[in-house]
């Protein structure tokens, strides 16, 4: 996989621009870099999405290598979910096939978001004991993996 190309600045579609915010440099926990995208909705910014460029396990098993949030206010509109389909194509031109997302089993909202935009619910596992996630209470983490 060519994961050299650029990764473009913006990206429209179903009613959601993502802008890239940030390109963060690998660092604890992930070690990998991140790039962050502004999710927009006619000017006004309402979300981030973050994608994890990399393929450790531990991406695949625990932090996933898509992360969103959308703030309060905004949610349960729908906004996540697109801006999720638009982060999967900015993974696709960055010549990914696959990727997996993760969400605590109790995220109904999120879980629901990872069926939306494809992805297949693979497994629920637990998170190590000394894990990062561990030590933060996190104990489980839903799997979804979608095909590109």
């Amino acid at each position: 996989m060519d994961r050299m190309a650029m990764p473009p600045e913006e990206m429209s579609g179903g009613g959601v621009t993502i802008r890239l915010g940030e390109y963060v440099e690998p660092q604890a926990p992930t070690h990998v870099p991140i790039l962050s995208y502004k999710i927009d909705i006619a000017g006004r910014a309402v979300g981030e999405v973050r994608l994890r460029l990399g393929d450790s396990d531990d991406l695949k098993r625990y932090f996933g290598q898509i992360g969103y949030e959308v703030y309060p206010a905004f949610r349960g509109r729908g906004h996540v979910t697109a801006a999720c389909r638009l982060a999967l194509n900015v993974m696709r031109e960055l010549g990914y096939e696959e990727v997996w997302i993760t969400c605590n089993p109790e995220n109904f909202a999120s879980r629901r978001v990872c069926e939306k935009i494809g992805g297949a619910h693979v497994d629920t596992v637990d998170i190590p004991v000394g894990h990062v996630m561990h030590e933060h209470g996190i104990l489980q983490k839903c799997r979804y993996r979608v095909v590109l």
